[in-house]
């Protein structure tokens, strides 16, 4: 009889615990999450560049990487660990002139405007964007951040290789002589007669 009376007594405060725990988890509050953001803002300074023209990129590549690894089980075996990440990479090339070194030298004697230390088109930005389509790792050969670093670099290098390659710079180069072409009717309608350093003048038909 007592041992019944022990069994009731057990089963009635295994019950009630149970009860307790149960409320306590569904009366808990919600979960909370904390963000702190610190932005650094380490140097400003002047840009003069110019965009002539803008060319988007898009690529799909493979990245393996192969980690080798010894192990004694009890004789040396050695085993080759891969990890490989199929990217597809869009981005928005800027190509066009920095203007930092550009010489203006303005003769109101003569009439003359003078254009100095005229750059090459370059790439001044690449605005790009990643998308992992696929991610390969094995026990002993997995992602890290800085693989992640790496193939974010890699991403951009290829862009702006694809880009060097493509038309863009032509393109700029262009561009760029329509701009001073400009430059020339404009000045020229103020009565000015625009110079270019180096450049051979012109020799009349006549």
């Amino acid at each position: 009889m007592r041992t019944i009376y022990t069994i009731l007594i057990t089963a009635v405060l295994a019950f009630l615990l149970g009860l307790a725990v149960f409320w306590g988890f569904s009366n808990a509050g919600g979960q909370t999450s904390h963000e702190e953001a610190t932005v650094l803002l380490e140097q400003i300074r002047k840009v003069t560049k110019l965009v002539t023209v803008e060319g988007d990129v898009s690529e799909l590549y493979n990245s393996t990487k192969t980690k080798q690894v010894t192990l004694y089980i009890p004789l040396p075996t050695h085993l080759s660990f891969e990890k490989s990440a199929t990217v597809q990479v869009e981005g928005t090339v800027l190509v066009g002139y920095d203007l930092e070194q550009l010489t203006i030298d303005v003769n109101e004697t003569n009439r003359t405007i003078t254009l100095g230390n005229l750059p090459e088109p370059e790439i001044l930005a690449i605005d790009h964007e990643m998308i992992y389509r696929n991610l390969e790792e094995s026990w002993f050969n997995s992602f890290t951040a800085e693989d992640y670093s790496k193939l974010n670099k890699e991403a951009k290098d290829r862009l702006r290789a694809e880009a060097l390659k493509s038309k863009l710079m032509e393109e700029a180069r262009l561009e760029g002589n329509t701009l001073i072409d400009a430059i020339r009717f404009l000045a020229e309608g103020a009565g000015f007669e625009v110079l270019i350093e180096g450049e051979r003048p012109a020799v009349p038909k006549d």
